[in-house]
């Protein structure tokens, strides 16, 4: 009788320790807001290597949120990276290109940059029969949301 009173009192305390939330742990609540303009810079919008090039395109989306209890505004950039060969490849061999996409945040005037983002991507070409290869990604930036408050303006780039 003991042991299933023992037993029947760390299965209640185990229960109730579950159903309860934590008070200790912070809840980020997170809000979804407009985004600011952005363009690709047209100089920038591609990469020349010796039998490819690399381009984005314009297609890419912007979602921007608040995370109030951090007080930033979080920036997820869907975009795709173009690889085009210049002339058909007669070697079978993988190729792979190395570019950066360069996000930068300037103020509402152009005038200041306020924030600088790199992404190194590593494009493996695997099957040297296709012309144009289309590689997808998703990256995000946070900005202050005092910053981002005050008006920006985002402008992407390769290099």
């Amino acid at each position: 009788m003991k042991n299933k009173f023992i037993i029947f009192c760390i299965l209640s305390l185990f229960i109730a320790s579950c159903s309860t939330t934590n008070p200790l742990k912070k809840q980020s609540k997170i809000i979804s807001k407009n985004c600011p303009q952005s363009l690709i810079l047209y100089q920038a919008r591609a990469f020349e290597f010796d039998d490819a090039s690399v381009e984005i395109p314009t297609g890419y989306t912007l979602n921007c949120y608040l995370i109030e209890q951090e007080g930033v505004v979080e920036i997820s950039t869907n975009y795709s990276l173009n690889v085009s060969f210049k002339e058909k490849v007669k070697e079978k061999e993988k190729k792979i290109y190395n570019v950066n996409l360069i996000i930068f945040v300037t103020d509402q005037t152009k005038e200041i940059k306020i924030e600088e983002f790199q992404f190194s991507k590593e494009l493996k070409i695997q099957d040297n029969d296709i012309d144009n290869f289309v590689f997808s990604y998703n990256d995000k930036i946070q900005i202050d949301l005092k910053t981002y408050n005050s008006g920006i303006k985002i402008f992407y780039a390769i290099n």
